[in-house]
């Protein structure tokens, strides 16, 4: 997308981040291949990995006036794919990762619900819910929340910015305002305003995945003692021509090959 080097000089630059946080928990996002939407896990900084594709759970697409735009899910043996049927200026997904039991500081195992009950009241079991949205496109209606349980907001139009400009967000749980949420970029956390807004540099070619996190405590689940939601947001154009490009590269793919053809009249290779 750019140069992380680049990337890294203007983030310092623009923003002074509090400290380093890797322990983030994982996120979901979505990475434009040909066509296709791969569906990336893992941490966006240090890059994705596999999983289980069954935890993949729904995906919706819409196009610039937020209607739905049918989708096939393509599942691999360790990743998802999505195929728009359409075109699209957003995607939403969810992903649930399951119960984790920690038994000892640093050491978490993936359960299932049935043997998380039995673990729940001897030791520490977080039920962990991934959501993500995806830009693609601008407009009144997309710039509106889309009422995802957890959801980054943009409060400008990232495709307006500058590279080095801020872009504000907020965190909504359940449509409502988040005034303490974590929210991290490449890597490191960013501090909230009193407004409950972080402020997220841009460089050119689009935004990594910007990241957040809500965990709730849960006093009467069997299963759980606590509810972990983490949700990321990214925005960028897709490599596509506009159709104005598409005419402009016929006409000058025309040109060059009158060119050439006025070339071969004198040589024939």
């Amino acid at each position: 997308m750019f140069k992380k080097s680049l990337r890294q000089l203007l983030l310092a630059a623009a923003i002074f981040p509090l400290v380093v946080q890797p322990a983030m928990a994982h996120v979901i996002w979505f990475d434009y291949n040909k066509g296709e939407y791969d569906v990336l896990f893992g941490h966006p900084e240090d890059g994705a990995e596999a999983y289980n594709p069954d935890k993949f759970k729904s995906v919706t697409g819409y196009d610039q006036n937020k209607q739905i735009v049918p989708v096939e899910i393509k599942k691999q043996s360790e990743s998802v794919s999505v195929i728009p049927k359409g075109d699209i200026a957003a995607l939403t997904a969810f992903f649930d990762n399951g119960f984790f039991v920690t038994k000892s500081p640093g050491n978490s195992e993936n359960v299932s619900e049935n043997e998380a009950e039995k673990l729940n009241p001897d030791f520490e079991v977080g039920h962990f819910l991934k959501h993500t949205k995806a830009l693609y496109g601008w407009s009144e209606v997309l710039k509106q929340p889309f009422g995802l349980p957890l959801e980054i907001q943009a409060l400008k139009n990232p495709f307006e910015l500058k590279s080095g400009e801020l872009l504000p967000v907020q965190v909504l749980y359940q449509g409502n305002l988040l005034k303490n949420p974590t929210v991290e970029y490449e890597g490191e956390k960013y501090t909230i305003d009193e407004d409950g807004i972080a402020l997220v540099p841009y460089v050119v070619g689009g935004f990594q995945p910007i990241e957040a996190s809500y965990t709730l405590s849960l006093d009467n689940d069997p299963a759980a003692d606590r509810l972990s939601y983490e949700t990321s947001f990214s925005a960028e154009r897709n490599s596509v021509p506009e159709p104005s490009a598409l005419l402009g590269l016929s006409v000058l793919g025309l040109m060059a090959f009158a060119r050439k053809q006025g070339k071969g009249l004198k040589s024939t290779k």
